[in-house]
């Protein structure tokens, strides 16, 4: 069990009357969210705030209709939304209004602390304080801060710019990714398991992977193998429908190269040695609000440490100059 905290921005209509809902109001009309992810239980919610509002004179619930007709007059707006949107959503902004009048007052609840299955109850008791404020708020103070907990549980409320209100969250990828060297003419193919964890606005990420080349030469083949782990950080970009994280990867491995030859008289060899790489990463996902998702990597850099594998003096692959990277794969919130 856990604790929702609210910040207060409440509007007040007047130089020191604070907004109250007019004498007439008498039942309340419910907008749900416009964004469709699980945040909580629509139906357990409006159950909990009947429970909540039962004795005030209020008639309630009414579902909104989206996109529907004005609630007459003679009723309160309650509105609840989600930001922002995505899969992982526990932020909701509260507001509650007259009819077809100005805004009355509005919150911001946080769920993160907040077990899924007392989350409708904690927003019950958020919405009905803040139904219980338009009407109860001395004239000469506002309230500056609530704290809605769940049962048998106290727990000072938490400020803004605390932590709590932006927990870290963590997805994973899955990748099969091709790698392209110019410079030598080969092209590596693999795969990687990339973890991302991210908080606001910024990402960090921590991968492992391989990869494996074959170039082929009039005496023999050149293998190439490697195995690396790579390091990124940067911006996080989120909308309804994507994600999108930009930034820097540094990339440290081990790469092994030898021949392989048909021909009795040629003598094949065999070396490893370590690789690195630095480069600028893009990665955009799709369908933000499922929880797994599409998965498009793009990616440029350059070798700081490489190796080739020659025959018979010229360079046949190997991992110089720049590089250019593409993967498809998928991604799962944790």
């Amino acid at each position: 069990m856990g604790i929702a905290a609210l910040s207060v921005a409440q509007q007040a209509h007047g130089a020191s009357e604070p907004a109250r809902p007019s004498p007439g109001v008498r039942s309340v009309v419910v907008s749900p969210p416009l964004c469709k992810v699980d945040a909580f239980s629509l139906p357990s919610f409006l159950d909990c705030l009947r429970v909540e509002l039962a004795g005030r004179g209020l008639d309630c619930c009414t579902l909104a209709v989206p996109d529907g007709a004005t609630p007459r007059m003679a009723s309160l707006l309650v509105q609840i939304e989600i930001d922002p949107c995505s899969a992982d959503a526990d932020r909701l902004q509260v507001s509650a209004r007259e009819a077809a009048g100005p805004r009355l007052a509005e919150r911001q609840v946080s769920l993160a602390d907040v077990a899924d299955t007392a989350r409708p109850r904690a927003l019950a008791l958020a919405v009905a304080e803040l139904i219980r404020s338009l009407g109860q708020v001395p004239p000469d103070k506002a309230p500056q801060a609530i704290t809605v907990s769940t049962p048998k549980v106290v727990v000072p409320p938490a400020s803004p710019a605390s932590a709590g209100d932006w927990p870290t969250h963590l997805s994973m990828h899955v990748e099969a990714e091709v790698r392209g060297l110019p410079m030598r003419d080969t092209s590596l193919w693999g795969g990687r398991v990339r973890l991302t964890a991210y908080r606001r606005i910024l990402h960090a990420d921590l991968d492992l992977g391989g990869s494996y080349a074959r170039a082929q030469a009039q005496l023999g083949d050149v293998l190439f193998h490697t195995a690396s782990m790579g390091l990124g950080l940067g911006p996080r970009f989120t909308t309804k429908s994507a994600v999108l994280d930009l930034g820097l990867r540094a990339e440290l491995g081990w790469a092994w190269v030898h021949g392989e030859t048909a021909l009795a008289d040629v003598r094949i060899d065999a070396g490893s040695g370590l690789i690195s790489n630095v480069g600028l990463r893009a990665s955009l996902e799709v369908l933000a609000q499922m929880k797994v998702r599409p998965n498009l990597t793009l990616e440029a850099g350059a070798v700081v440490r490489g190796m080739k594998g020659d025959v018979s003096g010229q360079p046949v692959a190997g991992m110089t100059g720049y590089y250019l990277l593409a993967a498809l794969g998928i991604a799962g919130s944790l």
